[in-house]
C-alpha cells in the first residue's frame, strides 16, 4: 500500500491521459486502407483490447462480429458514447460465419440487448434464405429462434422487441447464488453502466415498462433455480 500511495499521482496521470485521446498523434485514421480517402479518426470501443482511434467506417468494420462493444466519439472536447447502430451497424442473423445474407428481412426498429456491460439499441436483419432453414423440419427459423441461434434470449416468443444475451443471464445465476442479488438490483446496475452520470435518459427510459418487465420472465424462465 505504502508503494501505492508513493505512485498513486502516475497513477493518476495515466487515468486522466486515458480520459483523452492518449497517445494518438495521427491525424488519419491508421486502420484505413490505402484506397480510402484520408478520415480523421475519432472514435475508440472501450471494450475491444486496442483502444487505437479509428475512423467511422473501420469503426463499424471491426465490429460486425462484437456489436455489443460500447464506442465512444471524440467531439474536440471530450469523449461521449455513441451507438454502434447510430453509426449504421447492421446484425445480420442465420449467418454465424459472416456471410452477406441474399434475402435478409427487417428486424424491429427498437430491439434492445441487455448485456453484461449495458443496454444497447441494435439494428438486425432475420435470415429469409436457404441458411436459416432447418435440417430436420425444412423450415424456415422463427425470428425467436434466430435470435436464440446468436446465443440472445428473447423477450417474448413473437415479435421480439428485447433480448438477453446468455453470457448476461450466466453471469446474473453467478450472482444471484452468490451475492442474492435481485432480477431489479441486477437490471438497474446495467442501466448504470449504460450511464451512470444522471445527466442523460438512459437507454431504456422510453420503454422502461416494457423492458424491465420482459426481463423479469426471462431471468425466471432462462435460469435454472436453485
Amino acid at each position: 500500500m505504502r508503494t501505492f500511495i508513493a505512485n498513486r499521482d502516475d497513477y493518476l496521470a495515466v487515468q486522466m491521459i486515458l480520459k483523452g485521446r492518449g497517445d494518438h498523434l495521427s491525424a488519419t485514421c491508421p486502420s484505413c486502407p490505402s484506397d480510402r480517402p484520408p478520415i480523421e479518426p475519432t472514435f475508440r470501443c472501450i471494450d475491444c483490447f486496442h483502444t487505437a482511434l479509428c475512423c467511422q467506417d473501420c469503426c463499424v468494420e471491426r465490429h460486425q462480429a462484437n456489436p455489443l462493444h460500447r464506442i465512444q466519439s471524440w467531439n474536440g472536447n471530450h469523449f461521449q458514447l455513441v451507438s454502434l447502430k447510430r453509426l449504421g451497424l447492421v446484425v445480420q442473423l442465420g449467418h454465424p460465419d459472416g456471410s452477406t445474407c441474399p434475402d435478409p428481412r427487417n428486424g424491429p426498429s427498437k430491439l434492445i440487448v441487455i448485456h453484461t456491460n449495458g443496454l444497447h439499441r441494435i439494428r438486425l436483419n432475420y435470415c429469409g434464405c436457404s441458411k436459416s432453414i432447418s435440417t430436420l423440419t425444412r423450415c424456415q427459423h422463427q425470428k425467436w429462434e434466430q435470435l436464440m441461434r446468436a446465443r440472445w434470449f428473447p423477450g417474448t416468443h413473437i415479435r421480439p422487441k428485447t433480448a438477453c444475451t446468455f453470457q448476461m443471464l450466466e453471469q446474473f445465476h453467478i450472482l444471484t447464488l452468490s451475492g442474492k442479488i435481485t432480477a431489479y438490483d441486477y437490471y438497474k446496475g446495467l442501466e448504470r453502466l449504460t450511464d451512470n452520470t444522471g445527466l442523460k435518459i438512459p437507454v431504456s427510459s422510453s420503454f422502461s415498462s416494457d423492458s424491465y418487465p420482459q426481463s423479469c420472465p426471462i431471468l425466471r424462465t432462462a435460469i435454472p433455480q436453485p
